[in-house]
């Protein structure tokens, strides 16, 4: 009987042995015969990282920031620029154009970049506080690589993640962590307009305004805040929970900041949240889509007719479920487009009690040419 367990525990041995060559074989590696223990063996002779590859391509178009301000020294007398903060940013054009958060440059009197070892001048192009995004750019005679974009509907959940920056400063400078894509479309409390791509992969004060990438050297995604608790005090602990800006986000706001120095958005002049509810409109229930809080007096959207408790479910015929939705729609516009608003209408909504049976609404159209550039997303 022990013999027997012996060769079944043996022949899954080389079972499992087969399957992780066959595996590493399909991976780029490849087996070869050693002789050892006194017999000859299969041996990996090692697995291509498709990690490495990126991180060779994509380094050069990491660079790190330094925030400095002036500030008065008690020893000399004098006021020094002295660096206050420090972060990550990522090339996004040949001449020099840098993107990385807002809060990496939040008050600077000057702004440096850290490049191959060796601090580059740069000044700001511009700023997007609602977005947390910043532009810089690199002042001197230099070249400097620029990233490829990454298409953010090409990104799926599951799909590799590999973070490039700098942590804790020049000492951890060009790190490489690797996680896959948790979740998209994250909603965090607080923020107006933006849906974070979540990750696993390891991000530490310095990596904002860092890159992230997919597995073939595409920026997919800008790291910009990380979750963490150790758990003391009644509080969860928490770990392996970040938060990047998605491409669809990123890229026209770049582009505004590098062609205007500023964003301009358009405004519809209405207060909306998210609506929690089914999918489809139907009576006895509240649709999920965006809920219009308020509508400003004298607004594009008062104009054409939307109302307070108007639920907006469609933008220019595709289906909206979360406020976000319809601030990064708006916010993708200029100043004189058009937008189709589908709204569904319960006439008395904001007056019926929880005991009240929700009645059948009415789908309504409208289309609003947007107005000129506000300082709110809508």
């Amino acid at each position: 009987m022990e013999r027997t367990r012996k060769m079944a525990a043996g022949a899954l041995l080389a079972g499992t042995f087969a399957a992780v060559l066959f595996t590493a074989a399909r991976a780029g590696g490849g087996t070869e015969t050693v002789y050892a223990q006194g017999e000859y063996v299969q041996a990996l002779t090692g697995v291509s990282s498709p990690f490495a590859d990126v991180a060779e391509v994509v380094m050069p178009c990491v660079v790190g920031v330094s925030n400095r301000a002036n500030t008065y020294s008690i020893v000399s007398g004098q006021t020094e620029l002295v660096e206050q903060s420090t972060g990550s940013g990522v090339v996004v054009t040949t001449q020099g154009h840098v993107v990385t958060n807002y809060h990496v440059v939040e008050g600077a009197s000057d702004v440096q970049v850290l490049w191959q070892g060796q601090y580059l001048q740069a000044e700001v192009v511009g700023v997007d506080a609602l977005t947390d995004l910043a532009v810089l750019r690199v002042m001197e005679d230099v070249t400097l690589p620029a990233v490829k974009m990454g298409n953010a509907q090409d990104v799926r959940v599951g799909d590799w993640a590999i973070v490039i920056g700098n942590p804790l400063g020049k000492q951890f400078a060009d790190t490489v962590t690797v996680g896959v894509v948790s979740a998209l479309n994250r909603e965090l409390e607080g923020s107006s307009i933006v849906k974070m791509l979540q990750t696993d992969a390891a991000i530490n004060s310095g990596n904002s305004g860092g890159g992230m990438f997919n597995t073939r050297g595409e920026l997919i995604g800008i790291p910009s805040l990380k979750f963490s608790s150790s758990g003391e005090r009644g509080v969860a602990s928490i770990e392996g929970i970040a938060m990047a800006i998605p491409m669809d986000v990123v890229q026209p706001i770049v582009s505004s900041l590098i062609q205007y120095g500023k964003v301009t958005r358009p405004k519809l002049g209405i207060s909306v949240m998210t609506l929690r509810g089914s999918e489809e409109p139907a009576e006895g229930t509240l649709p999920a889509g965006v809920y219009v809080s308020a509508v400003s007096e004298g607004s594009v959207a008062q104009q054409a007719g939307i109302r307070p408790d108007d639920i907006i479910i469609r933008v220019d015929g595709e289906r909206v479920t979360l406020h976000t939705d319809l601030t990064n729609r708006i916010a993708a516009k200029q100043p004189g487009d058009s937008v189709t608003l589908t709204v569904y209408r319960i006439e008395g909504l904001s007056e019926l009690t929880v005991q009240d049976r929700v009645p059948r609404g009415e789908e309504l159209e409208f289309v609003i040419t947007l107005q000129a550039p506000a300082e709110t997303a809508l």
